[in-house]
């Protein structure tokens, strides 16, 4: 019998058994396991993962993938999408600013539903024409301000009829009339002579492609002569079962036309006969899923893009047999009407007045090129509504809002007066609480222009009489806020950040911080101003950091030395000793540890619920008995959260 005034009772409940126990407290320890594990960077180039301070850091320093990215830190992420965006320009690789602002260019034209289309003139000049109703209107100075864009009318026919597109091969204007009457024609840019009819057909949609006219008059399509008849023995088609031609477009090796029928879109492959030229019949090369039809279709970069029903799609088009493959849509902005192209970009129009961007050099996945929103309307009196047409004039992007007329960029390059990015969900890939802590940003230096200044000037002084320096002219100006959105969907917005300084991440009027600041994930979102009185400058951010501390639920490790022996002393040497199969607790103990077994650990009046981790037997002597040893049976429990 053994008596130590440092034992003290505890006990083990293993299932429905209570198991009493003594332990040395010279041996027992009670830890709370640390949270990090010992961090070793394996990478090549030193990172986030290199440093530990034992804050988790989340940085970007590239958007230039795109939009459509929900969670921003997934295993399978790419650091360089985000989730949304409105009013910011990601395209420029390592940087993002403020779009351009639109304004109206209708010059107090009540102008809604309108057909427009841009043409280049044999003379070099830009023509934009529009259509409603039974007028047609053009402008050469459509990128002015718009009380002083001019609109020119082209002379009205005899017996007025609705306009339902026009066409231009730079020499002539085509005018189609649908069902109404046959096509007229004028010279570009002539307001006085009135449109001649052009043949006795009378088409829906006229299109000029590759040098070749083309009517699309319902279910029918034709190749046209400079007569306006239909060319004979070339393209001349009439789809079964009443479906409807929508677009036509070049390829590699010759010409594919969109249509849809009984709801569904298809795509045909119409190949250029090389004995004489001619067009031969269409040929199906593509079908839509079923439902999704075709509002738009464009060739363009080796690809063809389609507005459909659903979305945006590309194609590939394969350059020897015509044979073409589509993607995905991409259905983030809902229904596409209008398709654009201009340098590496595909422009498409969504509905609510919002023009999107596609960037066919950049691929997040097959034939899903990066995409973000672009220009919006401002509207001009009514709610925002479908881009109807979309066209790209010396880098500026114009479209038509059918609820608001023409739409262009604000002649003076002012940007949008402030643009959001919505990075996404960042949850640093693991599913347990954080506290964000801190916000920072880099942003672009003050430009900088390289200006001569004379000896002579004022308050300068040079060795030399035409000494080149470069001296600060203009600010980029503006601001950037970041706010921050937990799970329970509550924000807070910043201050603003200045360059390169830790903001701690609290709201910017009442100093405090999310509620509750413990959240699996946060959402951040960045908001750019312009500058508040240069309004062609504004803020041009590099990169972002948030820092978090892990807060997961903490569990202890608690070293319990039992002495385990024949006969033990009760609780600082008093009463009668206890006795013990010094074997068959160590079994039971053993038994609990392998099976996991969430066991019940009482000392004192505190209770923990733990599993034991690990048993460790200290031998002084076998039993008297010869049945096992006695000595210290040390466990080390975790406690369960």
């Amino acid at each position: 019998m053994v008596h130590r005034a440092e034992r003290l009772p505890v006990t083990i409940t293993v299932g429905a058994t209570a198991h009493p126990y003594n332990i040395d407290i010279e041996q027992y320890r009670r830890t709370t396991v640390p949270t990090l594990r010992e961090q070793r960077d394996t990478s090549d180039e030193p990172g986030e993962q290199s440093i530990d301070n034992q804050f988790w850091v989340r940085s970007q320093t590239d958007w230039s993938f795109g939009a459509g990215q929900k969670h921003f830190d997934h295993v399978d992420s790419n650091r360089g999408r985000f989730h949304t965006s409105v009013g910011i320009d990601p395209w420029t690789k390592g940087q993002i600013s403020l779009l351009p602002l639109a304004e109206t260019k209708n010059n107090a034209n009540s102008w809604t539903n309108l057909i427009m289309r841009v043409f280049r003139a044999n003379s070099g000049t830009e023509y934009m024409y529009v259509a409603t109703g039974t007028n047609v209107y053009f402008s050469t100075n459509f990128s002015a301000a718009d009380g002083s864009v001019s609109w020119s009318t082209v002379t009205a026919l005899a017996s007025p009829q609705n306009v339902t597109d026009i066409a231009s091969d730079g020499t002539t204007v085509f005018i189609a009339y649908g069902s109404s009457r046959a096509t007229a024609s004028v010279a570009i840019g002539n307001s006085s002579d009135q449109p001649g009819s052009l043949g006795s057909l009378n088409p829906d949609r006229i299109r000029v492609v590759g040098g070749r006219l083309f009517f699309l008059d319902g279910s029918n399509i034709a190749e046209i002569a400079s007569n306006g008849n239909k060319v004979s023995s070339s393209l001349n088609n009439t789809l079964p079962h009443a479906g409807t031609w929508v677009t036509v477009c070049s390829g590699p090796v010759g010409f594919y036309a969109a249509e849809n029928t009984a709801g569904t879109g298809s795509i045909k492959f119409m190949s250029v006969l090389a004995a004489d030229g001619l067009i031969d019949e269409p040929q199906q090369v593509a079908e839509l899923p079923r439902g999704e039809e075709i509002n738009d279709m464009i060739s363009y970069g080796g690809f063809l893009a389609l507005a459909t029903t659903k979305g945006l799609r590309l194609a590939a088009m394969d350059a020897s047999s015509g044979a073409v493959t589509f993607g995905p849509v991409i259905d983030d902005p809902g229904e596409v009407h209008s398709l654009a192209a201009d340098e590496r970009f595909v422009w498409f129009g969504g509905s609510s007045g919002k023009v999107y961007r596609a960037d066919l050099s950049t691929f997040t996945e097959t034939l899903i090129p990066a995409w973000a929103s672009d220009m919006v309307s401002v509207g001009d009196g009514n709610a925002l509504s479908d881009i109807t047409y979309v066209a790209r004039v010396s880098g500026k992007t114009y479209f038509i809002d059918s609820g608001n007329g023409v739409q262009g960029p604000q002649y003076q390059d002012h940007l949008v007066a402030s643009g959001t990015l919505t990075v996404g969900s960042i949850r640093w890939n693991s599913h347990f609480d954080k506290i964000l802590r801190t916000v920072e940003i880099r942003s672009a230096p003050d430009s900088v222009t390289e200006t001569v200044k004379q000896w002579a000037d004022s308050s300068v002084a040079y060795s030399s009489a035409d000494e080149f320096w470069v001296g600060q002219t203009s600010t980029v100006g503006g601001t950037v806020k970041a706010t921050v959105t937990n799970d329970d969907n509550n924000s807070i917005t910043t201050a603003t950040l200045s360059n390169k300084v830790q903001a701690d991440a609290v709201d910017e009027t009442s100093g405090s911080g999310l509620t509750p600041n413990l959240s699996e994930s946060f959402i951040l979102t960045l908001t750019l101003t312009r500058d508040g009185s240069t309004l062609t400058a504004g803020p041009r951010l590099e990169s972002w950091k948030i820092q978090a501390f892990p807060a997961p639920v903490r569990v202890d490790e608690i070293i319990v030395p039992i002495i385990l022996k024949s006969r033990v002393g009760t609780s600082r040497g008093l009463g009668s000793a206890i006795a013990y199969d010094t074997k068959e607790e160590y079994l039971a103990l053993r038994t609990a540890m392998a099976g996991k077994e969430v066991v019940t650990y009482q000392e004192g009046s505190r209770s923990d619920t733990c599993v034991i981790d690990q048993i460790a037997m200290t031998a002084e002597k076998m039993s008297d008995d010869g049945n096992w040893w006695e000595g210290v049976c040390t466990l080390r429990l975790l406690t369960v959260p």
